[in-house]
């Protein structure tokens, strides 16, 4: 069996200090691993709150910020867009009393758990899909032993 192939860019177009590409490409390739995604090419852009607001509403026709968005393109292999607020993983980070890396993993696994047949839309689904993205988080986190 082939080893997966998995092509992560990470574009950052607001700041998240000394966030990087690698913890993305890291946290966007566990969770591809652990949905035995073989082959994915997967875009992920990091934006602010003004940005990721003219995004929801021009292609969700939601007038609001949003934490991520998922753009599937293609199913095999998967290719996809994530756009994620550094603004609102900040504010996230904040609220739930986590380090701001931690929010952004959970953001990146989150955002991979939809475009694997993942949803969040009823109660049963949102718990399923929880649960799922907490293991994948807790195991991200317990491997990451760098600060911050």
């Amino acid at each position: 069996m082939r080893p997966p192939r998995h092509d992560i860019a990470v574009a950052f177009r607001a700041p998240l200090g000394s966030i990087g590409a690698q913890l993305f490409q890291d946290a966007i390739s566990l969770a591809l691993r652990s949905r035995r995604v073989a082959e994915a090419v997967i875009s992920c852009a990091v934006v602010t709150d003004e940005e990721i607001h003219a995004i929801n509403r021009q292609y969700l026709g939601h007038d609001y910020p949003t934490d991520i968005i998922t753009f599937p393109l293609e199913e095999k292999p998967l290719e996809a867009e994530l756009v994620i607020s550094a603004e609102t993983a900040r504010r996230q980070a904040r609220d739930y009393g986590v380090r701001l890396r931690e929010e952004c993993v959970r953001l990146a696994v989150h955002g991979i758990l939809h475009l694997t047949g993942y949803d969040d839309g009823d109660e049963q689904a949102r718990r399923r899909m929880k649960r799922k993205e907490d293991a994948l988080v807790a195991q991200f986190m317990n491997s990451d032993r760098t600060p911050g």
